[in-house]
């Protein structure tokens, strides 16, 4: 046998061996304006998936997914940001990806670093943060924008206890306008904090929640 048919017979063999698995399935949901909604269930049961297709991430290979109001994703907060750029560069940087302009987030900065903490520290480069700093960094950007529908995958990361108290009354005022937060975690805790109502994913199957 030569080397092509080696080939073909190798590539044969691995296209054999794929297995389709179905990250999402049946899962229906209707989301209505003040909504705060917690997802839940164990490690793999789909909660992310179900976020970014929610955020438009991805689209559903069956089904159809219908948004109105503006979103703001903070499952990869790190998108868009560049760890060489300062603090402030970033905040341009990540308001591109949040479909803002550079005067929309111009408008913005003074606050985003008031309520970031950062002081200073926001003109130095971003890989000499902590991953509390980041954290800080990106919520308070993301939530500058006032979206309708926020989407958090694990709350707000490793931000410390302070700046997470501040954070729970920024995202409480913001609900109180009308929006909807979607929220995928594994502590209870923060679920029954920010949420009123909570749904639970088992191997990509919607199922009863437990209480």
């Amino acid at each position: 046998m030569n080397l092509k048919g080696r080939v073909a017979n190798f590539i044969a063999r691995r296209e054999a061996e794929i297995e389709i698995i179905r990250a999402l399935n049946d899962i229906s949901l209707s989301i209505k304006d003040g909504d705060r909604i917690g997802i839940v269930g164990p490690n793999g049961a789909g909660k992310t998936t179900l976020l970014r297709v929610m955020a438009g991430i991805l689209k559903p290979s069956q089904g159809e997914v219908i948004i109105q109001g503006s979103v703001v994703s903070m499952i990869d907060q790190g998108l868009g940001m560049d760890s060489q750029c300062s603090g402030i560069e970033n905040i341009f940087r990540r308001g591109i990806f949040l479909n803002q302009s550079t005067q929309q987030m111009q408008g913005r900065v003074d606050g985003i670093v008031e309520f970031s903490g950062l002081g200073d520290r926001i003109r130095h480069p971003l890989y000499t943060y902590s991953s509390g700093m980041r954290a800080r960094l990106a919520f308070s950007i993301a939530t500058s924008i006032e979206p309708e529908i926020l989407i958090l995958d694990e709350g707000i990361g490793a931000a410390d206890e302070e700046f997470s108290e501040r954070a729970e009354s920024r995202l409480d005022a913001f609900l109180k306008n009308a929006g909807v937060l979607l929220l995928a975690s594994h502590s209870n805790q923060l679920i029954e904090s920010w949420c009123t109502k909570k749904i639970r994913l088992e191997t990509g199957l919607l199922v009863p929640a437990k209480h």
